[in-house]
């Protein structure tokens, strides 16, 4: 047996539109085929006005979604774009420190020994020369050029 819709056979297909004849007889059987055409017609144009309705809301849908991807995808070119700029400064800046670094390494000590400031000088103990006093003792005197005669040396202050 040859199955056609919904597993029925071309003799139960037969034997149904029999009923029918003699049911309804043969001057409405045309009624009915009409009515069943039209029917189906009628539920052709509904999906075809469903499926024309969910395209022409959705189509909004899809312009806002599409410019949304524009917009989202050029925010993150601009960002990609400010992170590579920031990253190249910060390189160049490294880059840049490191060539000091090294142009002051092969300094010798008395190029950075004006580097110092006075405050420096105080903390760590570090005359004038640059030398730092392992006895604690600070340089009295700031400036050893300007000597004061008036002035006691910070070797008679250590004896009084």
């Amino acid at each position: 047996m040859v199955t056609f819709l919904f597993g029925i056979s071309m003799g139960e297909i037969i034997i149904v539109f029999l009923v029918i004849l003699l049911l309804f007889g043969a001057n409405k059987i045309p009624e009915f085929a009409k009515m069943l055409g039209k029917g189906m017609n009628e539920f052709r144009k509904a999906t075809e006005d469903l499926k024309r309705e969910f395209n022409e809301n959705t189509n909004d849908l899809k312009d806002d979604l599409v410019e949304a991807r524009k917009y989202i995808n050029e925010q993150g070119q601009e960002i990609k774009e400010d992170i590579q700029r920031a990253g190249k400064e910060v390189k160049d800046d490294f880059e840049k420190t490191e060539k000091d670094f090294e142009t002051k390494e092969h300094q010798g000590p008395e190029d950075v020994v004006g580097e110092i400031d006075e405050t420096s000088r105080n903390v760590y103990g570090i005359s004038h020369e640059g030398k730092r006093d392992e006895a604690g003792i600070k340089d009295e005197n700031p400036n050893p050029d300007e000597s004061t005669d008036d002035e006691e040396t910070s070797s008679d202050k250590r004896d009084k």
